[in-house]
């Protein structure tokens, strides 16, 4: 398990990917389909509308349609293609696939599609869906966007989420949904308003003409009263049909064998499988039975689950049968059983071999994981009943997930654990107080790390901390809940404990240890153990953010504007190059940069980038205290600078409470407070008001007074854009106003308009 580090570079690198690849192609078309043209003509005219339902149960070809639509005449111009799977339930992961099949199919959303989404996750219809609509209005032609398996995904705020994103499709997308049942879309609002064409099982039913082409393309001949007699005992249905035909195949008396079926439509589909798989040579029935353990797999994966070395000829065998085995990817590495006969064939195992069905979850949870696929490694830990794997699993892996945005998913992952576990290991409550932590959750992460100053484990953790010890330590000295001195005790040593350079640990002491000194005034400190963290290439990504946008505070106060500035920068960059923009863990490094601009006299600016950081605080309050005391300071002496006292005294108000909350270790807070509030004194002193505008200040506030936009005043002024914003804070500041619409209206009740 050593290659399963938590460095953050290498989640872009797991094999995973070729899954994910797997998952963007549409099925391959094969000769031996029946061809559907009368669907085919149905599915062209049902793209005139917005939404095109295929809904129907199991085994009715519902995917092998569209897959000979999109590889006929009538396809569409451009597909974006995305099948499901369990762990599309997760926002993050189901719409970092979506925008990823979007930018496949020429749609322009992101430049790193996973830091994008994971950074809207908090504001997905309000920040992600939007912009994933407007890269689709952008395309210069119709788009067509499948979702295969969309029954999979149960998660009310997916299903939110896809009918937020299909209520708003712009008039050149079309959405194809495949599902087994009907979603909790509201479908009703779609079909009043002619929006929604529907294929069901009626219209996907085989009917004579297409069962008879499909018993002749399979060599068997039957009366066309046999035909009848089989498309009633079938009903039609496309599975039954084809499993038929594959029992019926090199029988002396066909027509006679179709005279033999008994009851109704529900277990034809068990009695054929179990007739199909009875005639399978042992060898061949046993691989069958032991890969229906797994939604996909590859020849490597079946060799290791089967403890055998045969998979490869099983698999040519299978495909040249046309034994209900699906590829896919093109060079056919990764193949599935077809859902209905894998889901049969796996209640089978389960009947006559239980033991040997949890073995083989076993066996496959430790191939994928040697191998990286950490998602399905999981699950199959879990389905194996080896719970302290799946634990140590999800805490080697937590972190690097939390980093690409899919905290979701290790929340996930702790659920099935808990559900699961009777009693949690030491692994399984690591990353439970973990993510306690970075959700905001104050009260969980006491009561997770209560736990754990019970432990008595001494050993280096899966995720790489060196002990139990070292965890606690980190923890308490990140997020700061217990107060300067303590958190500056708590990162000094958990400093002492991670002195590996190579792991992200060593980063995330660093940076508590810079941060803590920070507070208490030690900026010596703070400069000198910053730098490692911020250079660190372990370093998750917003563990860089949060040491160089305390670096830049640290430095600010030393008086080296121009570092501060760089080192402000550079966390914004790290936000930029991940579109970390919306995540409210990220707030810190608005702070630095608002702080720097202000420092440079850029004061419209900084109050907008303190303004965005202090809404990106806002969304989740449970966060560490710290950044948000940081940053009603800053804002609040800009704000004095900006000449916006109001405000000031309101963010410098909310900050007091908040320090008083820590009796001891404040002096060096206590003092930035004070240096704040004689900022707004001083700026009270200077503003008076009924302060009198100058010419060029009352030709600005005359064009305020109209639509046209700062640039725009700029050129109707012959003026430079910065010398608006200037006269345009001036007046403000004058006029005792906020806003361009109260500055106006000020204006005109002085007469100056």
């Amino acid at each position: 398990m050593s290659r399963l580090t938590t460095d953050r570079s290498n989640l872009s690198r797991q094999p995973v990917d070729s899954i994910l690849e797997a998952k963007l192609r549409p099925p391959q078309t094969r000769s031996a389909w029946v061809m559907r043209g009368r669907l085919l003509q149905e599915l062209e005219h049902a793209s005139q509308r917005a939404v095109t339902l295929i809904a129907a149960p199991a085994g009715y070809g519902k995917t092998t349609v569209v897959a000979q639509w999109l590889a006929s005449d009538l396809r569409p111009t451009i597909v974006a293609w995305i099948s499901l799977d369990i762990a599309d339930n997760d926002p993050v992961r189901l719409w970092t696939n979506i925008a990823t099949a979007l930018m496949r199919a020429g749609c322009d959303v992101a430049r790193d599609i996973a830091g994008f989404v994971a950074a809207g996750s908090n504001d997905m219809l309000t920040v992600v869906l939007p912009r994933i609509v407007d890269g689709l209005a952008a395309l210069p032609s119709d788009i067509t966007v499948l979702i295969d398996d969309f029954d999979i995904v149960r998660a009310a705020e997916c299903n939110e989420q896809i009918d937020f994103f299909v209520k708003h499709l712009p008039p050149n997308a079309h959405v194809v949904l495949i599902t087994r049942s009907d979603p909790t879309l509201r479908l009703g609002r779609l079909r009043a308003a002619g929006q929604l064409s529907e294929i069901r099982a009626d219209d996907l039913a085989f009917n004579t003409r297409e069962a008879s082409a499909l018993l002749v393309s399979d060599g068997v001949q039957l009366s066309s009263e046999a035909v009848s007699e089989l498309m009633q005992r079938t009903e039609g249905w496309p599975a039954g049909l084809y499993l038929a035909a594959l029992s019926l195949t090199g029988r002396a008396d066909p027509s006679e064998f179709v005279h033999t079926f008994s009851g109704n439509n529900r277990f034809i589909g068990d009695y054929l499988t179990e007739e199909v798989l009875s005639r399978q040579p042992e060898q061949v029935r046993n691989f069958i039975l032991d890969m229906s353990i797994v939604d996909r797999f590859s020849v490597p994966l079946a060799d290791y689950v089967t403890e055998a070395r045969h998979s490869a000829s099983i698999l040519r065998n299978l495909k040249h049968t046309n034994l209900f085995l699906v590829p896919l990817d093109s060079e056919e590495r990764w193949f599935r059983f077809h859902h209905l006969f894998g889901a049969v064939a796996y209640s089978t195992l389960e009947t006559e071999r239980p033991d040997r069905a949890a073995m083989l979850h076993g066996r496959a949870a430790e191939w994928l994981s040697e191998n990286g696929y950490i998602e399905d490694a999981v699950e199959h830990a879990l389905a194996a009943g080896n719970f302290r794997h799946a634990a140590n699993l999800v805490n080697a892996n937590w972190l690097r997930y939390f980093d690409a945005g899919l905290g979701t998913t290790v929340q996930r992952w702790l659920r099935a654990l808990e559900a699961s576990a009777a009693d949690h290991s030491t692994a399984y409550v690591v990353t439970a107080a973990w993510m306690a932590a970075l959700s905001g959750n104050q009260e969980e992460m006491d009561r997770w790390l209560a736990q754990l100053n019970n432990a008595s484990d001494h050993v280096r953790l899966p995720d790489g901390t060196k002990s139990v010890e070292s965890v606690v330590a980190l923890i308490r000295g990140l997020f700061g809940f217990d107060g300067p001195l303590n958190t500056l005790a708590f990162a000094r040593r958990a400093a002492e404990l991670e002195t590996n350079g190579n792991l992200a640990w060593f980063a995330v002491a660093n940076t508590a240890l810079g941060h803590a000194s920070y507070v208490i005034g030690d900026l010596d400190t703070a400069v000198g153990v910053l730098p490692k963290a911020a250079t660190s290439e372990a370093a998750p990504a917003l563990l860089r953010i949060l040491a160089l946008a305390t670096l830049a505070l640290a430095q600010a106060e030393l008086g080296h504007d121009d570092r501060s500035r760089r080192s402000a920068e550079e966390a914004m960059e790290v936000v930029e190059t991940r579109s970390l923009h919306a995540l409210p863990q990220v707030s810190l490094a608005f702070t630095a940069l608002g702080q720097s601009q202000a420092a440079s006299g850029e004061l419209v600016q900084a109050m907008a980038t303190l303004e965005h950081g202090l809404n990106l605080r806002r969304k989740i309050p449970g966060l560490s205290p710290w950044p948000t005391i940081h940053h009603l300071l800053i804002m609040g002496r800009v704000a004095a600078l900006a000449g916006d006292l109001p405000l000031a005294r309101r963010l410098l108000d909310e900050v007091s409470p908040l320090i008083r909350q820590y009796p001891e270790g404040m002096a060096a807070m206590i003092a930035r407070v004070e240096a704040a509030r004689k900022t707004l004194r001083e700026a009270q002193t200077i503003s008076r008001p009924e302060e009198p505008l100058t010419a060029r200040e009352i030709d600005v506030l005359r064009q305020l007074a109209g639509p046209l936009s700062l640039g725009q005043i700029a050129s109707e002024l012959y003026l430079s854009q910065n010398t608006v914003k200037t006269h345009t804070m001036a007046l403000y500041r004058k006029l005792g106003a906020r806003s361009r619409s109260a500055a106006v209206k000020i204006g005109r009740q002085r007469l100056l308009i």
